[in-house]
């Protein structure tokens, strides 16, 4: 018998953090309504489309962090929904940006403190 090793696990990207994050606050969504609220709200920094959500929904589909539901509809519509597992994903994957966001701060406000003009003498 071949003994199947589960999907590895990469880094969430962009767009897989914002099909989990929509999914999680707009409920269950067809990849081509999560690509327009991908571009809706993220504008101009995310270009959402097909080519770029549907791999992304296949990924956590397989690393169980999203669920489909059956194809409907005269063009096979696919529902997806997030996972309990999903959920925590996404929580992971913010917790892990907003250290790096706030590591970018720290880095700024000390370039902000060391370029600052000299105070004039009173």
């Amino acid at each position: 018998m071949i003994e199947r090793k589960p999907p590895e696990r990469h880094a969430l990207t962009g767009y897989s953090l914002f099909a989990l994050y929509f999914l999680l606050i707009e409920g269950p969504l067809s990849g081509y309504d999560l690509a327009q609220l991908i571009k809706e709200r993220t504008p101009g920094h995310f270009r959402a489309t097909a080519g770029n959500v549907y791999p992304r929904l296949h990924e956590l589909k397989e690393a169980g962090d999203v669920r489909a539901g059956e194809p409907t509809g005269g063009r096979e519509k696919i529902v997806y929904e997030i996972t309990e597992q999903g959920k925590q994903t996404l929580r992971k994957g913010a917790l892990e940006r907003r250290q790096r966001v706030e590591n970018l701060l720290k880095t700024i406000d000390h370039v902000l403190a060391i370029t600052a003009p000299a105070k004039p003498f009173s």
